[in-house]
């Protein structure tokens, strides 16, 4: 549908003539190169009346559209069903076990990361841990205005455990940093967990067949099983060290300003945006930077972060 691209001609004239209102095909020209044929389209489509031309509400206009697509969606999905218990039915898939699906692929635990970050609901709990397997990029945060029953939204609790050594990895950074932007999102460091693991809306659980390991990883939906991922999560969530302003094992010099300003550089914030959260100058902020890596005996800023979530959280 050609509407559907936000570069398309179709989307472009009906955009123009809804903040325009109404105007003469002949004065279109540099909208879009053929208004007549554009118009068209637009009106055979019920989102143009008139003449000249004026746009129709969308509301009204999208109504076909959505409800074509609505029905597609359905018969998709029966589909989906019917086959899947076509697929479970069948001698040659019946699982001779527990009901474990292994991941063999990067892609194929990628693509069901991506999936459960997209349609998470209530709870995300992770361990991460090294080797550090980069997925799907991080989500976005949620609006502040979406309801509470809405994927992902702000009922969706998410609480991370962050294995120590693996802050050194940029890729874990904008995972932390991506995680942080998410209100009431929970963090902990630990030195040392003892496997990856994923649960999701406490219904389906990722986690490697081998310890500490990358591929191949279980998907795991049977409720007991999950249910004791669950318990394993909580006992290494409850011994990890909440990330927090308050680093109690920080030098005694840090002040409270040098404590809040170091909790955003391990959240990979830059000088300008800590300035913003901590009502300072970037130069201020970048001096105490510098200041708290000469304490922490290191010359860079990645060196300050790996010895801060080492040492001092």
């Amino acid at each position: 549908m050609p509407l559907s691209g936000d570069d398309s001609n179709e989307l472009r004239l009906y955009k123009y003539l809804i903040d325009n209102g109404p105007t003469p095909a002949e004065n279109l020209l540099h909208v879009v190169p053929d208004p007549e044929h554009t118009l068209d389209w637009l009106r055979d489509h019920g989102f143009v009346v008139g003449d000249p031309p004026r746009a129709r509400r969308p509301r009204r206009a999208f109504i076909p559209a959505v409800s074509r697509a609505a029905y597609t969606l359905d018969r998709l999905q029966t589909l989906m069903l019917d086959l899947e218990h076509r697929y479970e039915d069948s001698p040659h898939y019946r699982s001779a076990g527990e009901p474990v699906a292994q991941l063999t692929s990067r892609e194929e635990v990628t693509s069901v990361f991506d999936l459960l970050q997209n349609t998470v609901r209530h709870d995300w709990m992770q361990l991460i841990t090294g080797p550090f397997l980069p997925l799907a990029p991080p989500p976005p945060p949620p609006s502040p205005d979406r309801s509470l029953t809405t994927t992902g939204g702000p009922a969706c609790r998410r609480r991370v455990v962050y294995e120590k050594e693996v802050m050194s990895n940029p890729a874990v950074m904008e995972g932390l940093r991506a995680t942080l932007r998410w209100g009431g999102a929970q963090i902990r460091f630990t030195d040392r967990l003892p496997t990856k693991l994923l649960i999701v809306d406490n219904a389906v659980a990722l986690t490697p067949v081998e310890e500490r390991g990358g591929l191949p990883m279980m998907m795991i939906e049977s409720p007991p099983l999950v249910a004791g991922q669950v318990a394993r999560f909580e006992e290494e969530w409850d011994k990890a060290i909440p990330y927090n302003v308050d680093i109690s094992s920080a030098p005694s010099d840090l002040d409270p300003q040098d404590r809040k300003i170091l909790q955003q550089v391990v959240a990979g914030e830059t000088d300008a945006k800590i300035a913003r959260i901590c009502e300072s100058s970037p130069r201020t902020v970048g001096r105490r930077i510098a200041r708290m890596r000469r304490l922490a005996g290191v010359s860079t800023r990645g060196q300050l972060i790996h010895y801060a979530t080492k040492h001092w959280l």
